[in-house]
């Protein structure tokens, strides 16, 4: 397999320094920025053990053997975190799957896959869709796009995307293609772009709430564990809030400069907490299409925003949108931690900095007992893949997509999900059934995914509400924002349409 790199970039991880931090650290974005990528995957496997038997999953629907005879490139993102697109045979349990996956996929189908990188997360997605729509203009190099979760629906809206559903041998009915993403995603009949098991960091950005088992016992003794009450069903806002937002303990100097808190919250996830209440910004209307969800501009979201807002301004609760609430967790400063599921990697991504302490993890909790299901935000930093329209090798990009989609399903995603996240970061079977609640009940919303068409107003707008001096002003936020959607729902709808 040959790899084409236009442009290299450095992959920068970050510098946290344990016990320093600034209670109000001046930051460059509220979301995620270019320090903070570490494209690394877990080392020293030699703890983990060997990925579950092919036998074990549904298999595809594809012939053994295909003779192509194409070269099959994938424009990529540079900049995203974990390994997904390609990595050396190391020993590794994640990389040599990823490796091995590739030889695969090129054998069975008789193709050569390319790779053509460029930088493409937040801050850099723009110039990324650029490069695009220069190729899709001219040469059309690229035969599949595979980008930042922000960037690929808005070449959707473009025409640049061919609609999936339209070739056979991609078959949307199968387990590497979560139903949650391609209902959410299929609009008027047409499915322009997706994710799934194709794409490792789509586990990898669950979020959750981790929680230190040793402090946690220390402040509850006689308290269920937070991982009994998701089993008892109790697990609720009003649990994680009463049991962390009063703890604060000042440093030896009575300073906040190194204490210690009940909570520390990363603000990007402050999203969960809408999605864990059920609420999405976008729903289908009868006939296919979209509209603003009645749940997002109601009362229940406006209530829940607020609670969440209240909880943010308590003594016991440190958050901060530049990672700083990672050192406190890992510094075993705060007894629970919202973030993404990458944060088991350690604090950068990597074994750097790895958590040295027993902790557990549990699903960002329902608003409220009587929710029948928990929901599963995932962070923006995942991969979206999509053919391109004017590819001459569209069809053979589409078998491709599902070739890798399958093959991830059975060796891939179990080396992450089984051995890495579920055997290797957990420490017991407690535990790791946990990873198994998060990953059932991962909820999409395609507001999120087109959220740059809509000046992030349907990805952002509870977290700053929550964020700001009046958590309770939701609907007159929503009420303000919603002129915009609309207009711009028009819009997204057109490219549905023709």
């Amino acid at each position: 397999m040959r790899k084409y790199i236009r442009i290299m970039t450095v992959i920068l991880a970050l510098a946290m320094l344990p016990g320093a931090f600034i209670s109000c650290a001046e930051t460059a974005s509220t979301e995620e920025t270019t320090a903070e990528i570490a494209s690394t995957t877990p080392q020293n496997p030699e703890s983990a053990s060997t990925a579950p038997e092919t036998t074990l999953y549904e298999p595809d629907d594809l012939d053994e053997k295909y003779n192509l005879n194409e070269t099959i490139t994938f424009y990529i993102w540079s900049d995203h975190r974990m390994k997904e697109f390609y990595a050396e045979d190391s020993g590794n349990n994640i990389d040599s799957a990823i490796y091995n996956r590739n030889l695969r996929v090129e054998d069975r189908l008789g193709i050569s896959i390319e790779f053509v990188e460029e930088k493409g997360s937040l801050d850099f997605y723009k110039d990324w869709n650029k490069k695009a729509e220069n190729d899709w203009l001219s040469d059309n190099q690229y035969d599949v796009y595979a980008g930042y979760s922000r960037a690929v629906p808005l070449l959707a809206i473009n025409g640049m995307t061919a609609n999936l559903l339209d070739y056979d041998d991609f078959n949307v009915e199968k387990p590497w293609w979560p139903e949650a993403l391609t209902t959410e995603c299929t609009i008027k009949n047409k499915l322009f772009f997706c994710s799934g098991d194709i794409a490792t960091s789509l586990l990898w950005y669950m979020d959750a709430v981790f929680y230190n088992k040793e402090l946690y016992s220390t402040y509850y003794i006689d308290q269920p564990t937070p991982m009994d009450m998701v089993e008892a069903n109790e697990w609720t806002f009003e649990r994680l809030f009463s049991l962390s937002k009063e703890i604060f303990v000042p440093s030896s100097d009575g300073s906040d400069i190194n204490a210690s808190y009940g909570i520390s919250v990363y603000e990007t996830d402050i999203d969960a907490f809408q999605i864990a209440a059920g609420i999405t910004s976008l729903e289908k209307t009868e006939d296919g299409g979209l509209r603003i969800s009645e749940l997002w501009y109601s009362q229940r979201c406006a209530d829940a925003c607020e609670a969440v807002g209240d909880f943010l301004n308590c003594t016991g609760v440190f958050h901060d949108d530049d990672k700083e609430s990672r050192s406190v967790f890992f510094d075993e400063r705060s007894i629970f931690h919202v973030d993404r599921v990458l944060i088991v990697a350690g604090q950068d991504n990597t074994d750097t900095g790895k958590v040295d302490f027993e902790y557990g993890i549990v699903p960002v909790p329902k608003y409220e007992v009587s929710q029948e299901n928990y929901k599963t935000n995932i962070g923006n930093s995942f991969s979206v893949y999509a053919v391109n329209a004017n590819s001459q090798k569209a069809e053979a990009a589409a078998l491709t997509l599902e070739a890798m989609g399958s093959e991830n399903y059975r060796s891939v995603t179990p080396a992450v999900f089984e051995v890495a996240m579920k055997q290797r970061y957990s420490s017991d079977a407690q535990s790791a059934a946990m990873f198994d609640i998060l990953r059932s009940t991962v909820s999409f919303d395609i507001g999120r995914l087109f959220s740059a068409h809509f000046s992030n107003y349907t990805s952002k707008t509870f977290r700053v509400v929550a964020l700001s001096t009046n958590p309770s002003g939701f609907l007159t936020m929503a009420k303000t924002r919603s002129v915009g959607i609309n207009r711009n729902l028009e819009a997204l709808m057109k490219a549905f349409e023709d």
